[in-house]
């Protein structure tokens, strides 16, 4: 497989593994307890908001599949960069899967109409189309998992732009090495931010006995206090 190939992936929302998650919207929106105990008024406007945004969403993955060496603890491959956290996570990894994901332009429209006249519809429209592309990151990995482990490899957690001491600057390699605009339809404007907006860029190692991805990207972050973070993590 040749590592300047920029594979194009999408998914259709009927797919299980985009199944929507009720309590990561919620979690999203700043509302921490459980789906079931939100009072009548909540329900019925989260309950307008996922009639409204079906078929909103565009899922779209681009990434590429890079040999990585290592030199002085570092590793070395198209993305330069001198990132101790991005080396801790790709520790003894041999290749490096880069990828970019968005759900489409559709969401960021359906929130600028409500913003004005529906607040709490336009939050709540913010809070699940942040769940539809993490669950869409959450499957694409899924996926190059499974085909890692059939390779007889272990794959990282993943990492983006703006983790740790990897600069968010590092977005126009990121955009350079994918097209992403080309691909999949993002832009980065001068200000490192994308369109859509409901998009992510993040990278992840694939190895013999690499340390494995965890569960919750909320238990390698030292922000014990965010207020987004999962209650599957919480002290």
């Amino acid at each position: 497989m040749s590592e300047n190939v920029i594979f194009v992936k999408k998914y259709d929302e009927a797919d299980k593994a985009l199944a929507v998650n009720e309590r990561e919207v919620l979690r999203y929106a700043g509302y921490l307890g459980l789906p079931e105990t939100m009072d009548e008024t909540l329900r019925e406007v989260f309950s307008q908001v996922v009639e409204e945004l079906k078929g909103a969403f565009s899922y779209q993955v681009c990434y590429r599949r890079m040999d990585v060496t290592w030199e002085d603890g570092m590793p070395q491959f198209s993305l330069q960069t001198q990132s101790k956290d991005l080396a801790k996570c790709l520790n003894g990894s041999r290749e490096v899967i880069l990828f970019a994901a968005t759900v489409g332009l559709e969401i960021d429209r359906r929130i600028a109409k409500h913003q004005r006249f529906s607040p709490t519809k336009a939050l709540l429209m913010q809070a699940y189309g942040a769940e539809r592309v993490e669950t869409l990151c959450n499957a694409f990995c899924d996926e190059m998992k499974r085909q890692a482990e059939a390779e007889g490899l272990q794959c990282t957690a993943r990492f983006s732009p703006g983790y740790g001491d990897l600069p968010l600057e590092a977005q126009r390699d990121v955009f350079r090495l994918l097209d992403c605009n080309r691909k999949i339809g993002i832009s980065l404007n001068e200000s490192l931010l994308m369109t859509p907006s409901k998009s992510v860029t993040a990278l992840f190692g694939m190895g013999a006995g690499v340390c494995p991805g965890q569960e919750h990207k909320c238990e390698s972050c030292e922000k014990k206090d965010c207020e987004f973070r999962s209650d599957d993590v919480r002290a």
